[in-house]
């Protein structure tokens, strides 16, 4: 699950920008659940306007009110833009609406969900339901359950996917390494022929950098690389960035026509994603491709 940084209380989470700090923050009226694992602590608030939110070591993962946005252009994007997506892995997700949007696409076959933390799949099938589906989700014939190291599964498993979504944390702690050269190269391995990958990119306003890293990582493991934009009101900052990538050279954004067909096929309502959003997610401002291209250029630099 990603993790945009916020101010809850007395949970200092904060960013600089040009030497200053910028704050932002929740009234809780409750705590619902607080608990700490073997790698992060994890609170379950509610608010009467954001419904209720998930935080781990204080970063803001998901609220009621929005979690749609974020959950819908990290999974339809990439399976839309396949001609037939039928295995999928899902890296993160604890809190099930990757695997619940996933899942609304019936010609999948399989999905396996790599998720390192237990507690927040319970915490969030406890606290958060409307975003798993009671839990339902994990019912599903077609899910198969893995918690435990996502780097170890990509580097060991046998099966190959046509679609990744990578709904990791931040580039710290247990989610470090699903941000390294090695984490990709070992990611290619288990891609079927014209396979898509998502992954979320960071913030630009305040995560300078982070998503021109990302598609690094994609292109030197082989795969064509460009990047997506989603604007979710709960991550200070404006837009989000998606990272995508594709196992095809000569891969382009599919036609509206396309799209629009696979869609109507599909036969189910979303609330955020549209064919049209699809295609326009893809136009950049120039300030953000800026950002993409001056990271490139130091990496080039740097050799």
């Amino acid at each position: 699950m990603r993790a945009r940084r916020n101010f809850i209380e007395d949970v200092e989470s904060i960013y600089t920008l040009k030497g200053s700090k910028a704050f932002q923050g929740f009234e809780i009226n409750r705590t619902l659940f607080e608990g700490k694992s073997e790698y992060q602590d994890i609170a379950i608030y509610e608010n009467d306007t954001l419904g209720r939110v998930l935080a781990i070591d204080g970063i803001i993962q998901i609220t009621e009110c929005d979690e749609f946005v974020y959950q819908e252009m990290m999974t339809h994007v990439p399976l839309f833009s396949h001609e037939k997506p039928e295995h999928i892995l899902i890296i993160g997700g604890g809190d099930g609406g990757i695997l619940r949007e996933v899942l609304r696409h019936k010609g999948i076959k399989r999905v396996v969900m790599a998720e390192i933390d237990q507690m927040v799949i319970d915490a969030c099938v406890e606290y958060i339901p409307s975003v798993n589906n009671g839990g339902e989700v994990y019912q599903d014939t077609r899910v198969q359950l893995i918690v435990g190291d996502a780097f170890a599964y990509v580097k060991e498993t046998d099966l190959k996917f046509d679609v990744v979504i990578i709904d990791s944390t931040d580039p710290v702690g247990p989610g470090e390494k699903l941000f390294s050269h090695e984490f990709y190269k070992n990611l290619v391995e288990i891609l079927k022929e014209n396979a898509v990958v998502s992954t979320q990119g960071g913030v630009p306003q305040f995560q300078s950098g982070e998503v021109g890293s990302t598609l690094s990582c994609l292109e030197k493991a082989g795969l064509s690389a460009s990047c997506y934009i989603a604007a979710i009101p709960t991550y200070y900052g404006g837009y989000m960035t998606l990272g995508f990538g594709v196992l095809n050279s000569t891969w382009s954004l599919p036609l509206l026509e396309t799209v629009n067909k696979r869609f109507k096929r599909a036969c189910f309502k979303t609330r955020h994603y549209s064919p049209e959003m699809h295609l326009a997610s893809f136009v950049l401002p120039p300030w953000i491709q800026d950002d993409i291209n001056k990271r490139s250029k130091k990496e080039e630099e740097a050799g």
